[in-house]
């Protein structure tokens, strides 16, 4: 065999290699210590009148720990398509203190490992014990806001 030909069989060998990496992704919620709140919101009590306060904090979520996580689908209002996402709990020492974070995907996320029940949630401590993967997908699915 010549030279010419066994490189462009490694090449190829090489491209069907990342090829099968691309296709599924294990993916994990973020560690409470890569979270920072970037917004508080307000409201009034009727609803009609709404603020937001930008900032960059973690501090507020230093004392947060890891709950959960959940795999879900919904359908979005506007073009009634089915999504999914993964939502990932956080709880604090107060009763009121706790923390949703969600990531919607354009294909369904796969439970990875024992930890995740039938109803495709994880309640466990360390967010590597939720690990979940994306098959084939195009990552997370773009999120249309209404106008206001």
């Amino acid at each position: 065999m010549t030279l010419s030909k066994c490189l462009k069989m490694g090449a190829a060998i090489g491209a069907f290699m990342l090829i099968g990496q691309v296709c599924g992704v294990e993916l994990n919620c973020p560690e409470v210590s890569t979270i920072k709140a970037v917004s508080r919101q307000f409201a009034d009590q009727s609803g009609v009148w709404k603020g937001e306060q930008y900032m960059e904090d973690s501090s507020i979520t230093a004392a947060f720990k890891f709950q959960g996580a959940a795999i879900k689908q919904g359908t979005d209002s506007e073009t009634s398509h089915a999504y999914y996402y993964v939502a990932c709990n956080y709880v604090g020492a107060g009763s009121d203190d706790y923390l949703r974070m969600a990531q919607r995907f354009v294909s369904s996320p796969v439970a990875q490992g024992s930890n995740w029940n039938e109803n495709n949630e994880c309640i466990q401590s360390g967010v590597s014990k939720c690990a979940f993967n994306v098959m084939n997908s195009k990552g997370p699915a773009p999120i249309k806001l209404p106008v206001q």
